[in-house]
């Protein structure tokens, strides 16, 4: 940084690159932002209730967050610690709710699989867990989800909400649907088997189940 007398202090900055080739070069919403876990409790209120989430729960959810600008410039639930982690759920949920709707959030064990998970899923519960790696359709290093159906196939497979998944796999096949599961009321866009090699945090695991006190 170079400065002579009263002069206003300038940076050499590196040009910033142009690349040509990559195939999106229009932004598009959540390519900047953290906000997955917003949409996976959205998701989740939905799944539960049938209801959807308005403008209005959104802003009242997003008015909560302690920090928005670091939960949304990015790192979003990474940098949580497991009790801000709990708080921001209770706290987003009470947001997405009318009057009367309680929820119950519980730490699912550290060590349950896509099976444990897939039997935490019920007509009153879904669960909520970031993950990393090849689901049915995409391939995502950190991304949080709520799994909200199961199949018993074969193969078994947790049937998941993601707000990611329609950019994903229209970019990658100009290809979308979404899966109606009738038993239980609920849609899902992604999936992942048992046996699958996706990586799920220890700590970062939740059944959400409509009504009853928080555990």
């Amino acid at each position: 940084m170079d400065q002579t007398g009263d002069s206003i202090a300038t940076v050499d900055v590196a040009p910033r690159q142009i690349d040509p080739t990559l195939r999106m070069q229009i932004y598009v919403q959540g390519i900047l932002d953290g906000a997955c876990f917003l949409y996976a409790l959205a998701n989740a209120y939905k799944a539960l209730t049938g209801k959807k989430v308005t403008r209005e729960h959104w802003n009242r959810a997003v008015a909560r967050l302690p920090e928005p600008a670091e939960f949304l410039g990015g790192s979003g639930a990474t940098r949580l610690s497991y009790g801000e982690a709990v708080r921001h759920i209770d706290s987003t949920l009470d947001a997405f709710s009318d009057s009367g709707e309680t929820f119950r959030v519980d730490q699912l064990d550290p060590a349950a699989g896509i099976v444990n998970l897939c039997r935490a899923v019920s007509s009153d519960s879904v669960v909520i867990f970031p993950y990393g790696g090849q689901t049915e359709f995409q391939h995502l290093s950190s991304h949080m989800v709520c799994g909200v159906a199961v199949s018993d196939g074969p193969p078994m497979r947790l049937h998941l909400a993601c707000s990611f998944a329609f950019w994903s796999r229209y970019l990658k096949s100009g290809d979308y649907f979404e899966r109606h599961h009738p038993d239980l009321g609920r849609w899902s866009n992604d999936s992942v088997q048992p046996d699958s090699e996706v990586v799920i945090a220890p700590n970062f695991r939740w059944k959400v189940t409509l009504g009853g006190p928080h555990s």
